[in-house]
């Protein structure tokens, strides 16, 4: 039985291990031990330079790149290069010190979309240990199968809490695998952006915004994306946007 244990158990750990290490994006180790020599002797365009050349946007960045390269986008006032790379760490390291400051300097900008309440932080959270939540939920959902179907094989009431269980899971799992994947966010990066109606060029103009401003995407037309601004529905010129 230990045996049996073992040859089931350890390939799970392995899988959550591998979820817990995931590298980051492979930067030029050599590069960013320059620009942290340049960056401690207050050489900041030469670092930021060779931070901005190690970043990837697609891919996991290292927390210290993040922090370093806001900090110099903060300290030459470009408030949206910084909220864009305070944004990215809050993906993988949430902090109510970290949204604080975002929603303080966005309010010292007029930018919206970087509001501090539970509704981001739980997005934010979810998107952190999303990959542990699945795990969590097959785990509940194998244990319920486990005890219906035993109790079915001995013809077994089942009880009350067992049905209302495999429903609350059920739910749960509808809940996260379509809500959350379609929560994205992304930032104005350039100035006189236009907000239209319609995914066309032709299409009345909503309104016309500057830089720095954070959205959410709730869905994507050809070269256009719908997002949510002023509690409307508008399409904004994928262009014209950096995605989070």
């Amino acid at each position: 039985m230990q045996a049996l244990r073992k040859k089931y158990l350890l390939p799970w750990i392995v899988s959550v291990l591998a979820l817990c290490f995931q590298p980051a994006f492979s930067a030029n180790k050599r590069e960013l031990k320059t620009a942290d020599s340049l960056f401690a002797i207050s050489k900041y365009p030469e670092s930021l330079a060779l931070y901005k050349k190690n970043f990837s946007m697609g891919e996991k960045n290292s927390p210290n790149l993040l922090l370093k390269l806001a900090f110099l986008s903060e300290k030459t006032n470009n408030y949206t290069d910084c909220l864009f790379y305070l944004s990215k760490l809050a993906l993988t390291n949430p902090s109510r010190r970290l949204f604080e400051k975002m929603d303080k300097l966005a309010q010292e900008q007029n930018l919206t979309g970087y509001e501090f309440d539970d509704y981001n932080y739980f997005i934010i959270f979810y998107r952190r240990y999303g990959d542990y939540i699945p795990i969590l939920l097959l785990t509940l959902g194998t244990y319920i199968v486990v005890i219906m179907v035993t109790k079915a094989r001995r013809m077994e009431p089942i009880l009350q809490i067992h049905k209302i269980s495999i429903v609350v899971y059920l739910l749960l799992l509808l809940g996260i695998l379509n809500i959350p994947s379609l929560y994205r966010t992304c930032i104005i990066v350039n100035e006189n952006t236009f907000l239209r109606e319609e995914p066309s060029s032709s299409s009345s103009v909503v309104e016309r915004v500057g830089k720095g401003h954070k959205l959410t995407i709730v869905g994507s037309v050809d070269h256009w994306n719908r997002v949510i601004w002023g509690n409307k529905i508008v399409y904004i010129r994928k262009s014209d946007l950096w995605n989070i």
